[in-house]
This record gives C-alpha cells, structure tokens and sequence, in this order.
C-alpha cells in the first residue's frame, strides 16, 4: 500500500499546474450509459480523452483499452514480465498489459500475440468480468439460452453470460438476440462494469457503513484496505485482488449473494452468507476470519488459505460450516476452526491446529491432512489419503479397494466410529432408570487415557472406573451435572478421541409448566402462531432470550396479552417429537413450557414452509432432485386465485434446488398470509412450497 500511495503522490506532484481545467463530456448528456459513465469517471476508471473531453461511449473497445478499465477499477497494479511480439516497451498500454498478465484475467490470442489494439466482443466482455467475480454458475449448453443467435453463442462463454443476462448487467436486443460476436462498445463496458461492480469501496482506510451503498446496484466491491459495517448486501461482495495482503474488516454484514475473497486479510464479525468463495487466481495465501456471530453455511476454497474461527458467540452457529476444496492444482489448506463438513473434491494439504475438530471428512481425490485436533469420521473414496498419527480420527470408511494411511499405519478396512452408547439422558428428578451407573463400551483394544466432561478432566476415583470394554460412569457424578447439554470425551492412550452426549433435565420443573401443541400440516387448525403466557413476564424487558435445547429462538412480545409468540413458520422447521423451551428472565431465574409438534400431512405429499419477511425478504429455495427429475410445471394459489409461473423469469433451476426469484416473492406480498407454490414434476410427484408472508 505505502509503494502505491508514494506512486500517486509523486505522479500527482509532477502533474500540478499541467492539469486541463475541469469540463464536462458533452457527448455523454443525453447518452443511456451517463449514469454509468459518471459513476466510473468518479472512481478514476473511465476518463475522457484529455484532448478532446469526450467520453466516446459508442466507440468500439480496445482490448488495450478494457484491460486499462478492468485494472483502475479493481486496483490492480502489480506487473509480470511479457514478451508479446505485439506489445511494444514504448507503446502506452505496456504496463496495461503487464497488469493483466500478473492478475492473469486475460489471455493472449495465440502466435504470442496480445492483439492490445483488436477487438473485445460482447461475449468476450461478460465472461472475462463474470470470471473476476466467480459468476460462471456451472456447465451451461448455449442451447439452453433463450437467445435467437444462441447457435452462435460459444460454449465458454454460455454460463457468463446467462449470469449476466440473469441479473440485469447485460441485456439482448429487442429483436431477441444477444449479438455475442458483436464488438462491445465503451458505453455497452461501462454499463456491465457499474453493476458487477455495484458499490466501489476504493477508499483507503475509510469506515464505510450500509448508508454508504447504492441503492440501485446489489453488489459491493472492496479493492482497499477499510472496513463496512451495518450493512446487508443484496448481491455479491467482491474482495478483489488488488488489496494484497490489505486488512478489510466486515462487522454485522449479511451477504444475500457470496462473499468473494481473492485478495486481503479478512475478518468478519457478526457476519452472514450462505455461500463464500475463496480464491486467489495469482496463487496468494489468503486469509479469512470468523468472530462473533458469523456463520458461513458453505465455504469454497479455489486456492491456498486460512480459515480461523475466534470467539463466536451465538450458540448453535458455526463459524464456517461446511468447507469444499477443489482447486485446478493442489490447495494448501490451514485450519483452526470447528467444521460440520470437509470435502476435499480437489487434491489437498491440510493442516489443522489442536482446536481444530471436523464431524466429517470426505476425500476423493489424494490429500495429506496433518497437524492435530479430530476427525470424528472419515469417508476415503480414493487412494494417497494420509492423516497424520497426532490427529485423533474415531471411524473412518473406506472405499472398494482403496487403502489408506491413519496414524502411520496403511489401513485398507473400514473403522466407523464406534462407542455405545452414543449418548445418556438423565433426568434429576428420577435417577433409576440409570441404575447405580452407565457402562460406555469402547472398541475392542481401546485403552482409557482421560475422561473430561465439558473440558474438565474426571478423577477415576469419584466419577467412573475403568472396565474391560470401556468405562463405567457413576450415576452419583452424572447427578451433579447442571441441566442442559454436556459433552464426554474420552481420550484413548493411541489418541482417538470418542464423543458421549449427555442430556441433562430435570421433569420436577415441568410440574404445572405450560403445554403448547403445533401441527406442521399447513392446512391444518394446529397450524398457527403460538402464545404463551408466562406470570412472572409484564413487558418484553423482563425476557433475556427463548431458548429451545441450546439454540436460541426467534419470537416476538405481545404487550397487549404480555405474551410470547412463537411464530409458525419458524416452529414449522421443527420434526415432530416434544421440546422444552425454556424462558430466561432478567432476574436470573428461567421458566420452561413443554412443547409437542405433530405433522398431520397427507400421505404422499411432500411440502416445505418458509417464512418470506417482508422486512427483510431474501429468496426463498426448495430442495429437489433435478439430476433425475425435471420440472413439468409450478403454479401459485392465494386465495383460491392460480396463477401460473415462468421458468427463469419467476424462478430458476439447478441440480439441486428451484430458487423463487426475489421479484416474484414479491409480488404476492399484498398482504400477510399463506401463499401455496405447487412443483409438479415430469414423474407426477408434487412439492409444496408454502411461504407465510410476515
């Protein structure tokens, strides 16, 4: 950072007194691309040309010319060494195009050649600026295009451009072509560059906040060192490459898109997205941060990183949840961080800290995992998969004919993971049914080496004693245990590690509590909004938080009744079975409720509620299996009304899930209330989507 700014001040010093006196591009007034050409000249990306003030915006683009935009929009300055025939040490665009052969976004043309002065088509432009933000949404088959001149349209540009297509940043003609061969003008560059970019935070050291963001763009860019806060970001947040190594800190941000970190040390606080992506074309080890209340449902690493989780907060939240590695070449992965999921899709080194813990570890391609912490369990589908003997790995399934090497020794059997049982209820208010106390078998050769219970190391003597299979806890020690949820974890002498979940209640304190019942069947009377009513509640201030096991529950206070009011697209998430949930008061006391879910859905129908806040809307999806099955129609029913919906226009499609587009969501939400989305499929099954507007 300090070599650019030095840069700009001494250019800038060598400039004064020779600067033209500002003007203003006649050409652009009453142009369409003015507002985007404005926005850009204002981040020092798009200028006119000092000779005549026109911006030109019908011109055709240089390739020379686009890599000079690309570059001062994402702050890209460092340079490689080039040796194209066609690019000449004394032409203007030589350091352009150094910078983009170091960012390597752009190729040369063949014959080592660049072609600085040749032509960028349409289709050239969406997909070198959809690859800087990750935007390919996968194999897509021009054919699937809507497009007339789709037959044109190349196979390595499809999915770009209906990513752009799909979001507004680049449109067809009113003849219902796309013209993909058709050279881009500065205008047509302009227009694409002002909404992937969305808001550009390219100021240095300043502390941005949601206040600061556009309000007709949804993406948000960070090419310098500084930090956001309070802000929820409709679309995607790049964090480009141009920052280096720069520190960006993200506090109490929601992504609705993905978070994309190709440059930067980030850390996030109180920060959300279903989705991140972490890669770095120029090989650079990135590094993120979770603390707080962030959780990041899928994280994707493309390229070296660092993934920590400190300090996080909200209880039954992860940092980051659910890890991929796949990379075109060997990912080096370091992770100090506890992880649901790790699949390591692409060839892997891993190295994990002692804090580290993964429930389970997925490796179809050949991988190294070193360091330390657990594996609770590993699922090997290939050969060249080591785990290094100080990480304790409880189970692990091999594939047919793969072997494997665990601890130093080549294993070529599965191991699950193994302990019974897996977990003990104990109710305080009657002890019987443990018995005098609780035998916890072991594999066969396991040796005890410490028992802890919530980190805190068991004494032999008081607590269990060991047995031939394992160990036997003392129900007398178990009766000292505070209600709630506790962990046994016992370490054997060759390192493993098994896991015992101890529930802990207590029935006296439900004598008198407050029953509630909830029907997940949307049609049905149980299908409501619950109230309960807590004497020693008068006013929302006197709750602390609604808590059901150890997650904490959304609700809202009734002042009017002073009651609590769990809604029901919130209880709907929950399977049937009976819950406890416990109110935590300001005084420091609690009082619980106990609650039964039951579902009453017609046999044969599947259906999924979700709640829609008008609010805060985001898009709603629906999980299907459309490897095997496709879409034959989806219709919606509000009162009594069906209307029938448009594939890609009021939802899209992939392998996995449909997706309710934001504007369509919108669009039923006159009022509160249920709307009925049914998904027929091309086998006759349906799928019920309700969404309870609120």
């Amino acid at each position: 950072m300090k070599k650019r700014l030095i840069a700009f001040m001494l250019s800038a010093s060598l400039m004064v007194g020779l600067a033209p006196a500002a003007f203003a591009a006649s050409d652009i007034d009453k142009h369409w691309a003015k507002t985007y050409i404005e926005y850009l000249n204002e981040e020092g990306v798009y200028k006119p040309s000092a000779t005549t003030g026109d911006f030109e915006p019908d011109r055709d683009m240089t390739r020379a010319e686009f890599m000079r935009y690309i570059n001062r929009a994402f702050h890209f300055t460092e340079t490689a060494a080039i040796n194209y025939d066609d690019v000449k040490s004394n032409a203007w665009y030589y350091d352009t195009v150094r910078i983009a052969a170091k960012y390597g976004y752009i190729n040369g043309v063949g014959d080592n050649k660049m072609e600085p002065e040749g032509p960028v088509t349409r289709e050239q432009a969406a997909t070198l600026i959809g690859r800087l933000f990750k935007a390919d949404p996968g194999d897509i088959d021009p054919e699937s295009l809507s497009f007339t001149d789709k037959d044109k349209i190349s196979k390595w540009s499809a999915g770009y451009i209906k990513a752009a297509t799909d979001k507004g940043f680049l449109a067809g003609y009113t003849d219902g072509s796309f013209k993909p061969d058709q050279v881009v003008s500065r205008g047509e560059v302009a227009k694409i560059l002002y909404f992937y970019l969305g808001t550009s935070l390219s100021t240095a050291g300043k502390a941005y906040t949601g206040a600061d963001l556009k309000s007709d763009t949804a993406n948000v860019t960070i090419s310098e060192n500084c930090t956001l806060s309070d802000a929820t970001i409709t679309g995607d947040l790049y964090i480009t490459e141009g920052l280096g190594a720069d520190a960006v800190t993200l506090t109490n941000v929601k992504v609705e898109g993905s978070v994309i970190v190709s440059g930067g040390t980030v850390t996030m606080v109180n920060t959300t997205s279903d989705h991140m992506i972490v890669s770095s074309p120029m090989g650079r080890l990135l590094q993120v941060t979770a603390t707080g209340a962030s959780h990041i449902r899928e994280t994707e690493i493309d390229s070296n990183a660092t993934l920590y989780e400190r300090g996080l907060t909200t209880t039954g939240y992860e940092g980051f949840a659910n890890v991929a590695v796949d990379g075109g070449s060997r990912v080096s992965l370091t992770l100090d961080a506890a992880v649901s999921n790790l699949h390591l899709a692409g060839e892997a080194s891993v190295n994990t800290t002692a804090g580290t813990s993964i429930y389970h570890l997925t490796a179809d391609k050949a991988a190294s995992i070193t360091g330390y912490g657990s594996i609770y369990q590993a699922e090997i589908n290939v050969n060249g998969v080591t785990i290094a003997k100080d990480i304790a790995v409880s189970g692990y399934t091999l594939a047919s004919g793969v072997t494997a090497n665990i601890g130093g020794e080549t294993v070529n059997t599965s191991s699950a993971a193994s302990v019974t049982p897996t977990s003990i209820s104990v109710d305080l208010n009657d002890l019987s049914p443990l018995g005098a106390a609780v035998d916890i078998s072991l594999p066969t050769g396991a040796k005890v080496q410490t028992v802890t219970c919530d980190g805190l190391i068991l004494s032999p003597s008081v607590a269990y004693t060991e047995t031939a299979n394992g160990i036997r806890v003392q129900t007398s020690y178990l009766a000292t245990l505070a209600r709630g949820n506790h962990t046994l974890l016992i370490t054997s002498s060759d390192g493993h590690k098994y896991s015992i979940a101890v529930a802990v209640t207590n029935s006296n304190s439900l004598a008198g509590a407050s029953e509630l019942s909830f029907d997940r069947y949307y049609k049905s009377a149980g299908f409501k909004d619950l109230s309960l009513r807590l004497s020693s509640i008068n006013a929302a201030s006197d709750i602390r938080s609604v808590v059901l096991g150890l997650t904490n529950l959304d609700y809202e206070f009734d002042s009017a009744t002073r009651s609590i009011i769990l809604r029901r697209g919130l209880l709907a998430q929950l399977p049937e079975g009976l819950y406890t949930i416990t109110v935590n008061l300001k005084t420091g006391t609690e009082e619980q409720a106990q609650l039964t879910v039951s579902d009453s859905t017609p046999s044969g129908l599947t259906a999924q509620v979700a709640e829609y806040d008008t609010f805060d809307p985001v898009e709603v999806s629906v999980p299907l299996d459309l490897d095997r099955l496709n879409v034959r129609s989806v219709t919606a029913i509000r009162n009594n009304a069906v209307q029938t919906l448009v594939q890609n226009t009021d939802y899209t499609v992939d392998k996995t899930k449909m997706t309710f587009k934001k504007t369509t969501l919108e669009a039923f939400r006159q009022s509160k209330g249920l709307v009925e989305f049914t998904i027929t499929m091309n086998d006759n099954s349906v799928v019920v989507l309700v969404v309870d507007y609120i």
